[in-house]
């Protein structure tokens, strides 16, 4: 693409050796505008020629300088009296006259010094800056009759008026177009910076940060719509301010800047929560700072409305793992070996059957030996079996195209397999899946495909398999209540997760792990009763980890009195399963020695002795009888009667 271009001269004769010898083709295009003027009248004329449709003037000397006030508006090119051009003249006119003098403006690129020994001595040289010293000189002239005055066409009519006969410089048809290809780069490369700051601009306009630019002393030189909304003005407002006096929190950020750190920090407008991150501008070229600093601003409570909406969507989709082995408190070694190998299945791809009560951690394991594999990174989707009916659990599980049956979505629903790929299923409570699911589940697991229901075709799957069990499957394989080959493709590697019970030194450290996170404290700082601690040793944890979180929690809340009489309420609730009509123990039927175990064993369970006499059927009087019946066999010392 050409450019027009705009020449002014100072006569008519400069103009149409322009437009007819040096430019015919570009005049004829429109690509190139010439015009003269009096220098008076030169500013109107470079006017008339942008008014005509010239992108950028050039002018040389007098007239370039005079050009000057339009030079905010386009480019203004300047056309030079070279070395050459000079020369040129000389070289016709210096046997003719007595004295030559060169007048040329501050503006000629002539270096008069470099030239000087290529010149004859009657050359002399004049450099002026403003017309008026030129004036002023060629008035005060005293030379002789005989004199040549050389220059531009600002020196030829005064010089001419003085009596003098003066010439003046053409520039030669070189430096005329390389004028003209300056002219066409400068543009080109205008337009180039305009088409980029209007990116910059959609760019800024368009993210969801806001943006500011600062320069080196504090001020706004730059800032998008975002940043305006945030900050509560717009930038005809904020452009030339500082940032201290527009946020006045912001004086600790701009005194850390001033030491070339980067700084984020927390601030309050009367309107928004903002975090601001600030940072040097630095040339990326040469690393090193380039001058002002960049502003993003976040608005806090949109990023936390954000995250908030995010984690609700992918916990909604049960697509994400929490828990890490680190997360697994434990003093015990039996669970510390137990951990050990769960990290070692990690490693592996194998399917993993996880066996333990309920309220054991079983979900803790398998999101754990998730997170340690090396799908970590990819879904993570839990489903619990036995609270879905078998026909919902299928179309959860398998997913269904649009109308495959009754109050089926129109779009159709990915299946758990589909959105595990690439990741992990967990099964829990594999048990209570019925045997035609599990032949599904077999199949989907051994040809590591899925077919949606009403689908008839297939989707390649690649899904690690965990699975959990609160009953010992190999029961209930020998009483055909679960697949015998779903159970061997299951059960590769194994894990038995201990009751609460059988690690014992772990009760006194999650129950105070618990209350820590209840109350938001450390777990130092969460200290015990030496009677709450043999209390909660003493007690039969029957719903395991879970019904100790609840212990923590009532103890979080009431404190050291409550936990006593709630431990005693759940054992009584506990021993309550064993009073009913059908537990009656004849002990006319037992030898003492049968006798002696009974009353022990339940007196283990946690009851408390009118509780026992009240199951085996008898007064508390006589089984204190019985009790010291038997401390006498076995010769054991007489407690003091309570």
């Amino acid at each position: 693409m050409a450019y027009c271009i705009g020449y002014v001269a100072t006569d008519q004769e400069e103009v149409r050796r322009v437009t007819e010898e040096v430019f015919p083709q570009e005049v004829a295009l429109g690509e190139l505008l010439a015009g003269a003027a009096e220098p008076e009248h030169v500013l109107p004329l470079a006017r008339e020629l942008i008014r005509q449709g010239a992108q950028a003037i050039v002018a040389r000397g007098g007239n370039f300088q005079n050009l000057q006030a339009i030079a905010a508006d386009l480019p203004l090119i300047e056309l030079n009296i070279m070395a050459q051009d000079v020369f040129a003249v000389l070289g016709k006119v210096a046997d003719q006259y007595e004295e030559i003098w060169l007048v040329l403006s501050s503006f000629a690129k002539f270096d008069y010094s470099a030239c000087q020994g290529l010149l004859p001595d009657k050359v002399h040289y004049f450099h002026y800056g403003p017309v008026e010293d030129m004036r002023e000189f060629l008035a005060e002239l005293t030379a002789p009759e005989n004199t040549l005055i050389i220059g531009g066409g600002y020196v030829v009519g005064p010089a001419r008026a003085r009596g003098f006969d003066a010439i003046q410089i053409r520039s030669s048809p070189v430096s005329l177009r390389e004028s003209y290809a300056a002219a066409q780069t400068i543009l080109r490369e205008r337009d180039k910076e305009v088409a980029k700051a209007r990116q910059i601009t959609t760019i800024l306009s368009n993210i969801e940060d806001g943006v500011v630019v600062l320069d080196e002393k504090n001020r706004v030189t730059l800032c998008n719509r975002k940043a305006e909304e945030l900050l509560g003005c717009v930038f005809d407002t904020l452009r030339g301010n500082e940032m201290t006096a527009i946020l006045p929190a912001f004086v600790p950020v701009w005194e850390a800047l001033q030491q070339k750190k980067a700084r984020q920090q927390l601030m309050r407008t009367p309107t928004h929560i903002l975090s601001i991150k600030a940072a040097p501008i630095t040339d990326v070229s040469k690393e090193v700072p380039a001058g002002g600093i960049l502003l993003t601003l976040q608005d806090v409570t949109k990023l936390q409305e954000l995250e908030k909406n995010l984690r609700f969507q992918l916990v909604k989709k049960g697509l994400t793992a929490r828990y890490h082995f680190s997360d697994i408190l434990t003093q015990d070694r039996a669970m510390t070996g137990l951990i050990q190998w769960a990290m070692e299945c990690a490693a592996a791809e194998d399917t993993v059957l996880l066996y333990g009560q309920s309220g054991t951690g079983k979900e803790l394991f398998a999101q754990s030996i998730h997170n340690a594999s090396r799908r970590s990174s990819s879904p993570f989707v839990a489903v619990n079996c036995a609270a879905l009916s078998e026909s919902l659990l299928e179309s959860e599980l398998f997913g269904y195209i649009g109308g495959a049956f009754t109050g089926a979505r129109k779009e159709g629903k990915a299946g758990l397999f589909e959105l595990a790929h690439g990741g992990t299923i967990f099964l829990d409570e594999i048990n209570s899946m019925s045997l035609s699911t599990q032949a599904k589940i077999l199949r989907v697991i051994e040809e590591k495909e899925v077919m949606r229901l009403g689908s008839d075709y297939i989707i390649p799957l690649d899904v690690r398999v965990i699975a959990a069990a609160n009953e010992d499957l190999t029961h209930m394989v020998r009483q055909d209540k679960f697949r015998r080959d779903l159970f061997f493709r299951l059960n590769v590697l194994e894990l038995h997760i201990p009751t609460l019970n059988e690690r014992p030194r772990d009760i006194p450290l999650l129950f105070r792990s618990f209350v820590a996170q209840l109350r938001r404290c450390t777990l130092e700082e969460v200290v015990l009763s030496d009677s709450l601690q043999e209390k909660l040793l003493r007690h039969n944890w029957w719903g395991n980890v879970r019904e100790l979180r609840n212990m923590a929690r009532r103890y979080a809340i009431l404190g050291e009195d409550f936990p006593m009489a709630a431990l005693e309420a759940a054992d009584t609730a506990c021993a309550g399963d064993l009073l009913d009509d059908s537990f009656r123990v004849d002990l006319k039927a037992l030898n003492r020695a049968v006798e002696d175990m009974v009353i022990e064993s339940l007196l283990s369970r946690g009851l408390t002795k009118t509780q026992t006499a009240q199951a085996l059927g008898i007064s508390r009087t006589a089984l204190f009888k019985k009790m010291e019946g038997h401390r006498r066999r076995e010769g054991e010392p007489q407690p003091a009667d309570k």
